[in-house]
């Protein structure tokens, strides 16, 4: 059991892009010790007790990155941010041969990451008591093809993974789940549009969703931590939290 006096703490995976640290913000202003890992560093301003350059790519976490995550205080929530397109793998006009590397990138970057991370810290979750998630960040592309098929079959095994890993975990009464986004208006977005030499037009892509618009960073951090931290009851699901994006691409 943790004592009381412990600071009880979340782990955020990618917290230098848009929607990792919106989920920091979030969750630092639910009143948790917020401790970041992502490959860059992140903004000055993040509500971060403390920050470690993690390439959750790789076959293992450093010992330094888990030794300060032990010391932040009882570990009780992974959000795990980290993932995204490839560049290459978007410019392929023949989608049945991307290459090898390719794929094999953007299946480590958005799976091969999230199992590292539950494999890094998940005896740090059962150490601590009361209510502890993993919460992973999938895409509506995981549902249908859209240019990407190394991204969506990656995003739609997280959902595998969920499946499988949701009553193992429930033994030591942790809880794991999957958010499916929609298009959100981040700086990575506009990045990966201008590599593949076209800006992007958010207003145009939102207005073929049902609301009329994409999701914002803040948006997309809402519905991931009210799952990692407001919903003791939710396991082993997949939540689409894309504003009905899926229902116009349908």
């Amino acid at each position: 059991m943790i004592d009381g006096s412990v600071p009880r703490t979340a782990l955020v995976t990618g917290c230098s892009g848009d929607i990792g640290a919106a989920v920091c913000r979030r969750i630092d202003d639910a009143g948790y010790t917020v401790v970041g890992w992502d490959v860059v560093p992140p903004r000055a301003d993040l509500p971060l007790s403390s920050y470690q350059p993690v390439d959750l790519t790789a076959a293992e976490v450093p010992e330094t990155a888990l030794h300060d995550l032990a010391a932040a205080g009882a570990l009780q929530y992974v959000v795990h941010v980290v993932g995204g397109s490839d560049v290459e793998e978007l410019r392929q006009t023949d989608l049945a041969r991307v290459p090898a590397g390719v794929f094999e990138r953007t299946v480590a970057l958005n799976l091969f990451s999230a199992h590292t991370v539950i494999r890094a810290t998940v005896d740090l979750l059962r150490a601590t008591d009361g209510d502890r998630s993993y919460t992973l960040t999938s895409s509506t592309n995981a549902f249908g093809g859209y240019g990407a098929p190394g991204y969506s079959a990656a995003k739609a095994g997280l959902h595998g993974l969920v499946a499988a890993l949701a009553g193992p975990l429930a033994r030591d009464r942790i809880r794991i789940n999957a958010v499916a986004l929609g298009t959100t208006r981040t700086a990575n977005y506009v990045r990966l549009g201008r590599l593949m030499g076209r800006e992007t037009d958010f207003d145009s892509i939102g207005s073929r969703t049902p609301r009329g618009s994409v999701l914002s960073p803040d948006e997309a951090a809402a519905a991931l931590t009210a799952v990692a931290i407001a919903n003791p009851a939710l396991s082993g699901e997949v939540v689409v939290a894309d504003a009905g994006q899926h229902l116009a691409r349908r």
